[in-house]
C-alpha cells in the first residue's frame, strides 16, 4: 500500500500542469505605458498601482509572479475608484447645482456613475487599447459590453488616488468628465417639475403657481398626501406622495400635462 501511494504521489508531480510564470517587468512590457499616459493626462509615479488598474481577472487564470504568489486583478481598485469617483461628484453637484435639491443631486450622481457613461468616457482616452485581458473579453470589449471598459476606468481613478492622492483623482476627473460635460445635456434629466412649472408660468402667465394640502390620511409612519397646484385660483393638476415635496411635485407634473388649459383659460399675458 506505502509502495502504491509512492509511486501515485510521483505521478501526480510529473503529470501536475506547470503554470507559466510571469514577472512585473515583463507585464509592464505589455503595455505602452508611455502612450498610456499621454492618453490619461497624466505622469505615473508608481507603475505597479497602473498594471493592477488595466489587469481584468481573465488575464490571470493560471498565471503566476515570479515570487510564486497571484497577481491582482483590479476588482479591489475598481472598489476604491468607486468611492472616490462617487465623492468627487456629490462635491461637484453640490457647488454646481445650488437650488436643487437631494434626490435631484442623487439622480444626477447616478447618470454619471453609471457603467454606461463611464464607458463611454474610457473609449475616449482609448482604455480598450491597454486592458490586459483573455482573448474572448477583448472581444466583448470589442463588440460594445461596457461592464469592463467601465469597472477599468474606476480603478484607473482609483489607481491615481493612490499614486498621487485625492486632488490628482479630482484633477483626472474634472479634466475628463466635468470640462467635457455639458451641463444642458445633465438638465434634461432634471425632474424637478415644480420648478419647471414656475418657470413656464413666470415666462407665458402674470401669475406664480400656488400648492394647496388638500388631503392627509394614514398613520404617521405611512402618511399619504394629497396636493393641488392652482394657477390664479384655477386647479390644474393633483398629486398625491408620502410626503408633502413629493405630492407637490406630482401635481406640478400633472400640472405641466396640461398647460393647453392656460390657454383655454385665457390665462396666457399678451405681448
Amino acid at each position: 500500500m506505502l509502495k502504491l501511494l509512492k509511486k501515485f504521489r510521483l505521478f501526480s508531480i510529473f503529470t501536475k500542469e506547470k503554470k507559466p510564470v510571469f514577472s512585473l517587468n515583463k507585464i509592464i512590457k505589455k503595455i505602452d505605458f508611455e502612450k498610456f499616459q499621454e492618453n490619461i493626462n497624466y505622469k505615473i509615479i508608481d507603475f505597479r498601482y497602473f498594471v493592477t488598474a488595466l489587469t481584468h481577472r481573465s488575464f490571470l487564470k493560471g498565471k503566476k509572479n515570479s515570487t510564486n504568489n497571484y497577481f491582482l486583478s483590479n476588482e479591489r481598485l475598481e472598489f476604491l475608484g468607486d468611492a472616490v469617483l462617487d465623492l468627487i461628484v456629490a462635491e461637484f453637484l453640490y457647488r454646481n447645482f445650488p437650488l436643487n435639491e437631494e434626490g435631484d443631486l442623487t439622480k444626477f450622481r447616478s447618470i454619471l456613475v453609471n457603467k454606461r457613461f463611464l464607458a463611454e468616457r474610457a473609449r475616449n482616452i482609448k482604455l480598450q487599447n491597454f486592458i490586459l485581458a483573455s482573448s474572448a473579453a477583448i472581444k466583448s470589449i470589442n463588440e460594445g459590453y461596457d461592464t469592463i471598459l467601465a469597472d477599468t476606468y474606476e480603478a484607473l481613478i482609483g489607481a491615481i488616488f493612490l499614486d498621487s492622492g485625492y486632488e490628482a483623482a479630482k484633477k483626472f476627473i474634472n479634466n475628463e468628465i466635468f470640462s467635457k460635460l455639458d451641463i444642458k445635456w445633465l438638465n434634461q434629466f432634471d425632474e424637478n417639475h415644480k420648478s419647471k412649472l414656475l418657470e413656464f408660468a413666470q415666462a407665458h402667465t402674470d401669475y406664480i403657481p400656488e400648492y394647496k394640502l388638500i388631503k392627509e390620511e394614514g398613520p404617521e409612519h405611512h402618511k399619504l398626501f394629497t396636493v393641488e397646484v392652482y394657477l390664479a385660483e384655477h386647479c390644474l393638476g393633483i398629486g398625491k406622495g408620502k410626503s408633502k415635496k413629493q405630492a407637490e411635485q406630482e401635481a406640478a407634473k400633472n400640472a405641466l400635462q396640461n398647460i393647453d388649459l392656460i390657454e383655454k383659460l385665457n390665462l396666457i399675458k399678451k405681448k
